[in-house]
């Protein structure tokens, strides 16, 4: 990490809308990557690292354009510029409180979940297709474990669920909606698409209640709202979610055991 910010402070420096004189302000990161306020005498940035890079193989031009597309249909913060190394990208700052920040219902923030999902899902943006199944196997090989046999059955159920579930609707997907992900302002805006991909809307769902951390309770209430905005059934919403959260929970459980390698 000290290698990295020695890096990205050399190249700031180089930067003509940056300047000499700016100060870099580590703020609160996700699990992995950090992420600073980059103050110029003139302007306010977002910075983020993407230490993530060495657990997921990520396209960082792609998902820059992809951003920068969003950000002109008002989903998403513009970004300004990606590092020469692929290491560090510089975002307009926005001040706005996020759905973790408020103290509204559960109800009120499963809502704003649910239309940020929805209106998200009828975006239409050239992505690549998040093979899921693949994804795993890259995990599997930075951990380096031997599979079991059970580990490999049920490799081989989730693969075939995940591809029959991609075959009958993919859309654009954030896979990661965190709370601090979204804006509580309307419209709202959502941050980090580093895992952003044409995907299976239920298991975009799945991942939002799981980051989340929800109960029951506000699982159901977040695939009743999502059914109410998409124009679908509750129970086929709730059904098609409920197949897909396993697979999700293997996801997450295979990122943080790569992580920690």
């Amino acid at each position: 990490m000290k290698d990295l910010k020695f890096e990205m402070l050399a190249e700031l420096r180089e930067l003509k809308f940056v300047h000499s004189d700016f100060q870099l302000i580590a703020l609160n990161g996700g699990a992995v990557n950090s992420s600073y306020t980059l103050q110029t005498p003139d302007q306010k940035y977002f910075v983020k690292t993407f230490e993530s890079d060495k657990i997921a193989n990520l396209d960082r031009k792609k998902l820059f354009d992809i951003q920068t597309e969003l950000a002109a249909k008002g989903m998403a913060v513009k970004p300004v510029y990606l590092s020469d190394s692929l290491s560090f990208q510089i975002d307009q700052w926005l001040d706005s409180t996020t759905l973790d920040q408020v103290g509204d219902s559960s109800l009120i923030i499963t809502k704003g979940l649910a239309a940020a999902l929805s209106k998200l899902h009828n975006i239409k943006i050239d992505a690549p297709l998040l093979d899921l199944p693949s994804q795993w196997q890259h995990y599997l090989n930075l951990i380096d474990v031997e599979i079991s046999d059970s580990m490999q059955q049920k490799l081989d159920t989730y693969t075939s669920t995940w591809y029959q579930a991609c075959a009958t609707k993919t859309v654009f997907c954030h896979n990661d909606l965190a709370l601090s992900h979204v804006t509580h302002e309307h419209p709202n805006k959502i941050f980090d698409w580093e895992y952003c991909a044409i995907s299976c809307p239920y298991f975009d769902i799945a991942s939002c209640a799981v980051v989340n951390g929800f109960s029951c309770t506000n699982e159901a209430s977040l695939c009743a709202f999502y059914a109410q905005y998409s124009h679908q059934r509750l129970s086929e919403v709730v059904d098609k979610v409920t197949r897909m959260k396993p697979l999700v929970e293997l996801t997450y459980k295979l990122w943080y055991q790569a992580a920690r390698v």
